[in-house]
């Protein structure tokens, strides 16, 4: 399956991570791209002759990837500014990610078939058709973030120290659903076990694209907050937010790297900013090739 944006998202991610990659700084991405589903169904095929059949038929297909992403950044700094005035700068930032992105298609597909023996229990046969897809692709993010910095100055022989921590984590998800009308051409082999039962393979090209993905988000999460000299102050609190939007696919622009990178936004409007190019709605397509075992069955 090529996948597109899903797959140029992942690609985008990737490369992104990589080029962020250097000291001082560590980053490390390993979600692989979706180009393989698990497919079922079953038709319901009526012989309008001996050598071509009407199919109607309804399938599922479903696949799944997850992976995990981490940054960090860990310095030691110190600084001097008179023999009464010195001291140390520590800074630790850490962020996991989980992203896992499961997509999932029914088609309602008719088809065509034109069997042509060779032999008294082998038929080859060739069918092609259209169908209509219904889409859902859902994203669910489990993410910690910790942030620590401390000052610890010294000023006139007697210690300082300013601290700064951070730290959440949270589930974020997103759900969108789209449709499309979808091709699809068939061939391959059947074998005649009985007179009613007979096996068969073959090979399947399918080209769908889905775009207009619409859907809602959520995101659940809590964090803890100290600051001040010793850690005076301190606060904490969790939250959910929740939201409808629409899947968008841009070409974003970071200052870090000076690089462009295919990603997903999803929002209810139209994304704007000067880190934004190329926005389009997203476009997922299932083209490419399935091979298919299964059995049918003969009523008289």
């Amino acid at each position: 399956m090529d996948g597109g944006d899903l797959n140029r998202n992942i690609r985008g991610w990737d490369n992104y991570f990589w080029d962020r990659n250097k000291a001082p700084y560590s980053f490390d991405y390993s979600v692989k791209e979706l180009h393989f589903q698990w497919e079922g169904g079953v038709e319901v095929i009526y012989c309008l002759s001996s050598r071509f059949h009407l199919a109607l038929g309804v399938e599922l297909l479903t696949g799944t990837i997850q992976g995990e992403m981490t940054s960090s950044l860990n310095e030691e700094q110190g600084y001097f500014n008179s023999s009464d005035d010195y001291g140390t700068i520590f800074l630790d930032e850490q962020s996991v990610l989980q992203p896992r992105y499961s997509l999932r298609s029914i088609p309602l597909t008719l088809t065509i078939y034109y069997f042509f023996p060779l032999g008294e229990r082998v038929n080859f046969f060739f069918g092609c058709g259209g169908g209509f897809y219904l889409g859902k692709i859902t994203y669910r993010e489990e993410y910690e973030y910790t942030f620590d910095y401390k000052d610890e100055n010294y000023l006139s022989a007697s210690l300082i120290e300013f601290v700064d921590q951070y730290s959440s984590s949270g589930i974020y998800s997103e759900e969108s659903t789209s449709y499309a009308i979808g091709f699809h051409a068939k061939s391959g082999l059947e074998l005649k076990i009985r007179q009613d039962f007979h096996f068969f393979i073959e090979v399947q090209g399918r080209w769908a694209n889905y775009s207009d993905w619409k859907g809602s988000w959520k995101d659940e999460y809590a964090w803890d907050h100290t600051w001040g000299y010793w850690g005076a102050n301190s606060d904490r609190d969790s939250s959910e937010d929740v939201g409808e939007g629409k899947l968008w696919m841009v070409e974003f622009e970071s200052d870090e790297t000076g690089k462009s990178y295919p990603r997903f936004i999803f929002s209810k409007e139209k994304p704007i900013g000067s880190s934004y190019s190329g926005i389009r709605s997203a476009k997922i397509n299932l083209s490419g090739v399935t091979l298919r075992v299964g059995i049918r069955l003969s009523f008289n």
